[in-house]
């Protein structure tokens, strides 16, 4: 009896690893291809270049923020889906880019927005549009809010939003925490990371990337 236990034990467990196993190959698997979006959306800019060909969002601009060692791309629209993924643009707010409104970006405080929990005033990092400009922002201010609150959207700005606290086991929290962030300059259109995209793209073919 207890043999037959030990066997049922072991399957269910290799059950649970090879179902652990599939969900991060399928996390990496969409990374990849958002980061392909990305790059595609960065040489047409005008397109709404989704990340698979089912997928209901566009990538529409890329988080830098050297100081973490983060760069993320953003999805458009805010929805459960798409936070599953990547950072993603609430869009009721103002449209990324915009110096005369309140954008909003939201991400899930144990994934892609975690490094927020370390964020602090002064850091700086860019997000750079679908146009290829990259904007330059200064952290100005951390504080948490509760989940209706949405009168800082009428000051210009960049606000990056998720849930707080972090590392809590409770679920259904009304409490964020919101990063403030103030653009204090710009650079010209650049399709910087199409090179790193060539060769992630030759390495994934097998084609090299040297000329003979």
């Amino acid at each position: 009896m207890n043999k037959w236990l030990s066997a049922g034990l072991l399957i269910a467990g290799l059950g649970l690893f090879s179902h652990g196993a599939y969900m991060q190959a399928k996390a990496w698997l969409a990374q990849v291809l958002i980061e392909q979006a990305w790059q595609e959306a960065l040489i047409t800019p005008h397109a709404r270049v989704k990340p698979w060909f089912y997928a209901d969002s566009f990538v529409t601009a890329q988080l830098n923020w050297p100081v973490h060692n983060k760069v993320l791309s953003v999805l458009a629209g805010a929805s459960g889906r798409n936070l599953a993924f990547a950072p993603s643009h609430f869009l009721p707010g103002a449209k990324l880019g915009d110096k005369h409104g309140g954008a909003l970006i939201a991400g899930h405080n144990d994934t892609h927005f975690a490094f927020l929990k370390h964020t602090k005033v002064g850091e700086t990092f860019t997000l750079q549009l679908q146009s290829g400009v990259i904007q330059h922002y200064k952290v100005k201010g951390i504080e948490v809010i509760h989940q209706s609150q949405q009168a800082f959207l009428q000051t210009p700005g960049l606000y990056l939003l998720t849930c707080y606290p972090f590392d809590s086991l409770a679920s259904g929290t009304d409490l964020r925490w919101l990063v403030s962030a103030e653009l204090i300059g710009s650079s010209p259109a650049s399709l910087s990371g199409i090179s790193s995209m060539v060769v992630l793209a030759a390495s994934l073919s097998g084609i090299s990337t040297t000329s003979s």
